[in-house]
């Protein structure tokens, strides 16, 4: 049977496209498979989240001819030194997982770029044999940038137990200051400055585990969405389970999600019309509440119908039955 090595960073920091890693490990040893987590450091694993993933270590393993190792995007141009290591078969075949397709040239130089060889590993599908992405955005940058790729899309669940519908009582704000906070604070003080956040409480999401997180978005009116560029934003999204109406980026990879019928879709940078509509949004809580809430229930409902963890699980299985049926 080929093995499946998942390489991961080294990263016990809340991470969750490395939580999507090992799920992803743990679904294809649930359904027959052999997969493990593939660390550098010996001994490491991740500890902020509860998980019983096989891991094993990238100094340990011996990678045969007829296994995969999965590298995520970000590893950017070292696939080619892991791909080089004398543990690794040169027959061994590697798929790219691209969490975010605005990273694929993350690490190349200019120098790099404008060299006559220059070459990517996607442009190797012989040794790269496919690329999984996370969104259709995604799968139209790959395609349009790697046409010889085959792509796998991948839909991330959310956590339904977790991320549950609660419908919020009062007009609150929850966000996440980690990306572009600069755009975050330019927007609560527009709307600090002309009196729209009289009476309306504001939580910063930060320095809290996915219990926490989970919490304060079921308490919440409204999620303001900071991201971009994103493969597929899920803070937006479990929001949208737990809630919360959604205002702002959609990170491109959002666009799937960020539905007219119940979210509010702001263009990267529009700090003006970002706060009008937030405004908007907060004084029809005000005047009208039920509004705000039949639009949280049909953003929650939509959300957990598309990203289930049997659709994310049924995309993870259609993907290795197809490569692991041929070499």
């Amino acid at each position: 049977m080929s093995r499946i090595y998942i390489l991961s960073p080294d990263n016990d920091k809340p991470s969750g496209g490395i939580k999507i890693l090992y799920r992803h490990a743990d679904v294809l040893n649930a359904n027959g498979f052999s997969a493990a987590i593939l660390h550098q450091h010996p001994g490491f694993r991740c500890t902020w989240f509860s998980n019983n993933t096989r891991i094993e270590y990238l100094s340990q393993v011996k990678v045969n001819p007829d296994d995969f190792i999965v590298i995520p995007e970000i590893f950017g141009p070292r696939m080619c030194d892991v791909a080089a290591l004398p543990q690794v078969s040169p027959e061994a075949r590697f798929v790219i997982f691209n969490q975010n397709c605005r990273y694929t040239f993350l690490g190349q130089s200019f120098d790099s770029i404008l060299d006559k060889e220059f070459r990517m590993p996607y442009s190797d599908p012989d040794r790269y044999v496919a690329t999984m992405v996370v969104s259709q955005d995604s799968a139209d940058y790959i395609k349009s940038v790697f046409p010889e790729q085959k792509v796998f899309r991948i839909h991330n669940a959310i956590d339904m137990d977790t991320f549950t519908y609660q419908e919020a009582s009062k007009p609150t704000i929850c966000f996440m200051p980690r990306k572009h906070a600069e755009d975050a604070l330019q927007v609560l003080g527009i709307l600090k400055i002309r009196g729209a956040l009289n009476n309306v409480d504001i939580i910063a999401i930060d320095n809290m585990n996915e219990r926490q997180v989970a919490e304060v978005m079921k308490q919440s009116m409204f999620f303001l969405s900071f991201g971009y560029p994103e493969g597929c934003p899920l803070p937006p999204a479990e929001a949208m389970a737990c809630g919360c109406v959604v205002i702002g980026y959609d990170g491109f990879g959002g666009r799937e999600y960020f539905k007219p019928e119940f979210s509010w879709p702001v263009a990267v940078g529009d700090i003006t019309g970002f706060a009008d509509l937030v405004e908007k949004q907060l004084a029809l809580a005000q005047a009208n509440p039920e509004v705000i809430h039949r639009q949280s229930r049909v953003a929650s409902d939509y959300v957990r119908e598309i990203y289930s963890a049997q659709q994310e699980e049924d995309d993870i299985l259609a993907c290795w039955n197809d490569l692991t049926r041929v070499k």
